[in-house]
């Protein structure tokens, strides 16, 4: 049986431009490569960002329980130019493996195959190890979402996960995400009535009930925040005035603005706190107002259970660090696990979406060396 090697298997997972959607034949690769090491692969499509649809991969190796699941995303950001190296090249300089993706996430996934590589070749275990790499995590989202769609009509029983996010700081297994943040847009449209500025009291100015509603949101806190969750926050992100006379009074004013909650609320309830404070000034100002949004992902948290804190102790073993539990950070694949337990551990997030994305190699080699603990401990 093959076993591979994280930084190869790396540069060439790199070597495929997965920019969007585009699959570029990377599903297929990563297919072979598991196939070969005893695991049964499925494609999965969704919907993509152009008019083909994205290629998703589920891969399982074993029948039983505990099932370990790994969650990873192929997709990666644009942001191409001005690189030292071209971005898809892959290039080993001074100890560094440069590239899109290296850190963001396709240096995890090829950390997490290393590992199982040689986990399946030199162990016998009961239990189960899945693999599911979605293609789009960094635009639509539709592709975890479609895989596990595809595993509850299968009746598939997933135990526990390891997200590959790049979770780590200043060294590799610092961090370890035990959840996230939900995540809120909302566009605000206020409704006055135009005329002429001059002529004060023939017109109903929406600027003045949107700035009131504006400084009421922004100085009504949302919560105290949560143990491991900072307090819920809401930022204004655009203000708009379709407005080409100096004169006039304008007809309607929007503002957009994201909302980062924690796990003290759930969209539907935050919605309609929002809406009162919103429709209440409104209200006063004698204005209409539309509010819409959409919600990226709801806020939520993984209990200190046996599985996290065998994974704070692998890490402490390996690196000697006491690693922070924590919820930083936006929206990742994993808000769509549902009520899986599951935990981010992934390489240092200092370069992702920059150029010159890079991870050391010997941050390669440390989290390789986790996650092969991880399995042992996880089978034990």
């Amino acid at each position: 049986m093959k076993t591979y090697n994280e930084t190869k298997l790396a540069q060439e997972l790199i070597r495929f431009p997965t920019i969007k959607t585009e699959d570029k034949g990377i599903m297929k690769f990563l297919s072979k490569k598991l196939t070969a090491i005893g695991f049964k692969c499925t494609l999965i499509k969704s919907k993509g960002t152009g008019s083909k649809p994205a290629l998703n991969l589920y891969a399982r190796y074993g029948k039983s329980k505990p099932h370990i699941m790994y969650l990873g995303h192929t997709d990666v950001v644009a942001n191409l130019d001005n690189w030292n190296f071209p971005p898809f090249k892959a290039v080993v300089s001074k100890g560094y493996l440069i590239g899109r993706g290296a850190q963001d996430m396709k240096g995890s996934i090829a950390c997490w195959i290393s590992a199982v590589s040689n986990f399946v070749k030199y162990n016998q275990f009961k239990g189960s190890i899945s693999i599911i790499i979605s293609a789009d995590e960094e635009t639509t989202g539709y592709g975890c979402p479609a895989v596990m769609k595809y595993l509850r009509k299968k009746g598939e029983k997933i135990n526990f996960s390891v997200v590959g996010e790049p979770s780590s700081n200043k060294s590799v297994g610092d961090e370890i995400r035990i959840g996230r943040r939900g995540s809120m847009n909302g566009v605000i449209s206020v409704y006055g009535k135009s005329g002429h500025s001059a002529f004060y009291g023939s017109y109903i100015n929406p600027c003045t009930a949107l700035a009131k509603i504006v400084a009421k949101l922004k100085s009504s806190p949302l919560d105290n925040g949560t143990k491991y969750m900072p307090p819920s926050n809401l930022e204004f992100t655009k203000m708009s005035v379709e407005n080409l006379s100096e004169n006039v009074v304008p007809q309607t004013a929007s503002a957009k603005f994201n909302v980062r909650f924690n796990t003290k609320h759930k969209s539907a309830t935050l919605k309609r706190k929002l809406n009162k404070i919103i429709n209440l000034i409104a209200k006063k100002q004698k204005c209409r107002t539309k509010i819409e949004y959409r919600v990226s992902g709801e806020a939520f948290y993984t209990e200190l259970n046996k599985d996290v804190l065998m994974v704070k102790n692998v890490v402490k073993k390996v690196t000697g660090l006491s690693a922070k539990l924590n919820c930083r950070g936006g929206t990742s694949d994993s808000r769509f696990l549902g009520s899986i337990p599951r935990l981010e551990l992934g390489l240092r997030n200092n370069s992702i979406h920059q150029v010159n994305e890079k991870s050391s190699i010997s941050d390669l080699k440390k989290l390789t060396l986790i996650y092969s603990n991880i399995l042992k401990n996880y089978f034990k």
